[in-house]
């Protein structure tokens, strides 16, 4: 009786395992823009429980971007509305980026106690947000790949998906003389013709 009421245990942790389908967004903050303007490109995990594990511990992503039509500008680390999840005991986090040709390695350590992550961390936030200046006319889209995701007790996180984003980038618009204006203008000519029109002739 013992060994059958472990294995449902066993049973029913795999089970609730397995429902967290853990994910992972990217999200801008404009779909178009023209060129010389910057956007911000969230990075968001969702999927682990609130309260409870699975939790985030650790992450080491390439945060991938085409180059020729966007230039890198800051990261900003953590959730603008729920601070950084994996610093909650406010003792700083391990974080480290490295650049290349279109992509960005981005990597956070945790140092919170295990026990902080699972009963604190959110279960959905955003890891950290890339700034960058759209630098010429194209569609551009950003990707994510992991090197490593680990739980609080540095075991691996499976992430079902990753889902992109893009953003289209558009020459900057001249603005057509409006209709008032051409009145105006039509309105003056006239005028300049009538007066030299009645103007006597010598």
């Amino acid at each position: 009786m013992k060994k059958l009421f472990t294995a449902l245990l066993m049973l029913g942790t795999c089970f609730s395992f397995s429902a967290n389908a853990i994910s992972i967004d990217l999200i801008a903050n404009q779909s178009a823009v023209n060129i010389g303007n910057n956007i911000e490109v969230q990075v968001r995990i969702s999927g682990l429980n609130d309260a409870s594990a699975p939790s985030l511990g650790d992450y080491d992503v390439n945060f991938n971007y085409d180059s020729s039509l966007f230039s890198f500008s800051s990261i900003v680390w953590g959730d603008a509305i729920l601070g950084n999840q994996l610093d909650l005991s406010n003792f700083g986090s391990l974080q480290e980026s490295t650049s290349g040709w279109s992509w960005l390695r981005i990597s956070e350590l945790s140092v919170d106690s295990a026990v902080d992550l699972e009963l604190l961390q959110k279960d959905e936030f955003t890891l950290f947000s890339v700034s960058l200046n759209a630098a010429a006319i194209g569609s551009g889209t950003f990707s994510l790949t992991t090197n490593a995701v680990g739980d609080a007790y540095g075991n691996d996180v499976l992430i079902d998906t990753i889902n992109s984003t893009a953003i289209d980038i558009r020459g900057v618009s001249v603005p057509e003389p409006s209709s008032l204006l051409l009145l105006l203008l039509g309105l003056v000519a006239i005028t300049v013709l009538r007066a030299k029109m009645s103007q006597p002739k010598k």
